[in-house]
């Protein structure tokens, strides 16, 4: 098995951590390395829980439940299968980059977490992208 990159933090008195899914991707233009790592964090003391991603080279997301209900509810209304939560990155003519955290949503409910990533070839062109999925719990 392959080294991570990048990992969930270590269980504290306060917190515990759990590894969801990770991936990372390489962009050959910048000779660079992107990583993901999702995990849930919960408060030892509430029970409230959180899934955050985290990432090695752009901003992370946080996806909290109350939040997630209220997106994806509105999302199954509009019969889409999933939406896009926290900052992305969209491939656009000179850089075709992509990163998205996607919501998926079955029955207007959040049910998966899907870190999608697509980096660049030499030449500059889309490589082939790369996912991980996990469940919302």
């Amino acid at each position: 098995m392959a080294i991570q990159l990048i990992e969930a933090p270590a269980d504290d008195s306060s917190r515990a951590y759990q590894t969801l899914g990770y991936v990372d991707a390489y962009d050959a233009p910048l000779n660079c390395d992107y990583a993901f790592v999702g995990y849930k964090e919960t408060d030892r003391d509430t029970g409230e829980w959180r899934i955050r991603i985290r990432s090695s080279q752009t901003t992370g997301a946080v996806f909290e439940p109350a939040m997630m209900r209220s997106k994806a509810r509105e999302t199954g209304a509009r019969g889409l299968p999933y939406f896009v939560w926290g900052a992305s990155m969209d491939p656009s003519p000179g850089d075709q980059r992509q990163i998205e955290f996607r919501v998926h949503v079955a029955n207007g409910q959040a049910s998966e977490i899907e870190v999608y990533v697509r980096m660049r070839k030499f030449d500059g062109s889309a490589d082939e992208p790369k996912s991980v999925r996990f469940p919302f719990a």
